[in-house]
C-alpha cells in the first residue's frame, strides 16, 4: 500500500505517472485500509481525483470513504478561502508585507484545484517588526490570537498558533517571522530572502509566496528536519516538492540551486524513485541519479521512534538493526544525500554515533 501511495505524490501526473501509478495498484491485495492512509499522508482528495483520472476500480465501500473525504475538503477549501482573503486584505490595508508558505502557496500554484491540497494550518511569514500587528489583525477577524506583550521576546519562529471556529471546523494560522527554529542549523527571514517573492493570485485576491529557488529549498529543508528519528514525513510533502519542481521547471535557476541549495537536487535524486520525475526535469535540473536505494520508501522503525517495550516482540537482535542500521532510502533522506554518493560513512560512523548520543541524552535525562 505505501508503495502505492508513495506513487500517487504528484500533484499533477502525467501519462508516465499514471501508467506507474496504474502498475504500483496491480500490487495492492488488500485495498480497505487506503482511505485512512491516504488520509494521513494528506493525500486523500488527490489520490481520488488520481483514481478517477487513472480509471482504477476501488471496491464500492473504499471508494465511497475517498469521495467523502473528498467532499469534506472540498469544503474546507472553501471556508478556509474565505479567511484567507480578509486576512490579506486586511494585511495590505496595514501595509504588512506578507508571504504565504507551503501549502497555502501551493495548492493555487502546483495543484489543479486547490482542494487537492489539504492543509492543517496556513502559514504566513512577515517581518519580525510586524509580527505582533499581524497577530493583533487576526485577533481583530475574530481569532483566538495570543499576542505577545510589547517588552516579550517573540518565540524564534512564529507566534502561538491562531484558531477560528466556523461551519464546524477550526481554521488555524501561524504567524511566521522566519523559516526555521532558533536551535535549527539555517536560517531565513523575509528581509534576507536569496530569491524575488513569487507573485500569484487567489481568486482575484493578489498575494506572494517564496521565490522559486527559495521555495524549493524551504520545502527541502522541512522534509530534511521532519525525516528523523522521532516521526516520519508526509507524501504531501513529496507531492509538494516533485509538484513545484516540475511546474517551475522552466522557470528555476537550476545552476544556482545546484551551487546554493544542493540539499534540493539530492531531494529530488531520492523522491524520483518513488514517484518517477518528468524527462523535461531530469534534463533541465543536474539531479545524480545513482542506482535505486535498498528498502525504498521505508521509514525509521527503531528506537526512539517506537519504545523498547513496544519493540520487544520482534526480538533485540531486530531492534537493534532497525536502530543502527534502517534502510538506504531513509539513510540517504535524513542526511541529506542524493542517490550516487557514497554511503559508507554514514552508515557505520555518522548515524551510530548519533543514535549513541540519543542514548546518552536519554540516560542523563532520567
Amino acid at each position: 500500500m505505501q508503495q502505492f501511495l508513495a506513487a500517487c505524490a504528484h500533484a499533477r501526473p502525467n501519462d508516465q505517472t499514471l501508467s506507474y501509478i496504474v502498475q504500483a495498484a496491480m500490487h495492492v491485495r488488500d485495498w480497505t485500509t487506503l482511505a485512512t492512509q491516504a488520509e494521513e499522508q494528506g493525500l486523500a482528495p488527490l489520490l481520488y481525483a488520481q483514481l478517477q483520472q487513472a480509471e482504477i476500480a476501488l471496491p464500492r465501500e473504499v471508494k465511497r470513504e475517498l469521495q467523502g473525504l473528498f467532499l469534506r475538503h472540498r469544503h474546507a477549501h472553501q471556508v478556509r478561502l474565505e479567511i484567507l482573503q480578509n486576512i490579506l486584505h486586511a494585511f495590505n490595508a496595514a501595509n504588512i508585507q506578507a508571504l504565504l508558505l507551503k501549502g497555502a502557496a501551493l495548492a493555487y500554484l502546483v495543484y489543479p484545484e486547490p482542494h487537492l491540497r489539504p492543509m492543517r494550518d496556513m502559514d504566513i511569514l512577515v517581518k519580525k517588526s510586524d509580527a505582533r500587528q499581524a497577530q493583533q489583525l487576526l485577533q481583530e477577524l475574530g481569532f483566538d490570537a495570543p499576542v505577545p506583550a510589547a517588552d516579550a521576546l517573540l518565540p524564534d519562529k512564529h507566534l502561538a498558533s491562531a484558531s477560528y471556529h466556523t461551519q464546524g471546523m477550526m481554521v488555524s494560522v501561524e504567524i511566521h517571522h522566519n523559516l526555521f527554529n532558533g536551535y535549527y542549523h539555517v536560517s531565513m527571514d523575509i528581509d534576507n530572502l536569496t530569491s524575488a517573492p513569487l507573485a500569484f493570485n487567489i481568486d482575484n485576491t493578489s498575494t506572494y509566496t517564496l521565490g522559486y529557488e527559495d521555495m524549493l529549498w524551504h520545502l527541502c529543508q522541512h522534509v530534511a528536519y521532519h525525516a528523523n528519528v522521532w516521526e516520519p514525513i508526509r507524501l504531501v510533502w513529496v507531492a509538494d516538492i516533485v509538484g513545484f519542481a516540475e511546474r517551475f521547471a522552466l522557470q528555476i535557476d537550476w545552476a544556482r540551486v545546484a551551487r546554493q541549495y544542493p540539499l534540493v537536487l539530492n531531494t529530488l535524486s531520492l523522491f524520483h524513485f518513488i514517484t518517477p520525475l518528468s524527462p523535461q526535469l531530469l534534463r533541465l535540473a543536474p539531479i545524480k541519479m545513482g542506482r535505486l536505494p535498498q528498502g525504498l520508501g521505508e521509514e525509521f522503525m527503531g528506537w526512539p521512534r517506537t519504545s523498547l517495550a513496544n519493540q520487544r516482540g520482534k526480538g533485540y537482535r531486530r531492534i537493534l538493526a532497525d536502530t543502527f542500521f534502517p534502510s538506504e532510502w531513509w539513510l540517504r533522506l535524513h542526511y541529506g544525500l542524493n542517490s550516487a554518493q557514497p554511503l559508507f560513512w554514514y552508515r557505520w560512523g555518522r548515524h551510530p554515533l548519533h543514535i549513541l548520543g540519543r542514548l546518552r541524552q536519554f540516560y542523563l535525562s532520567k
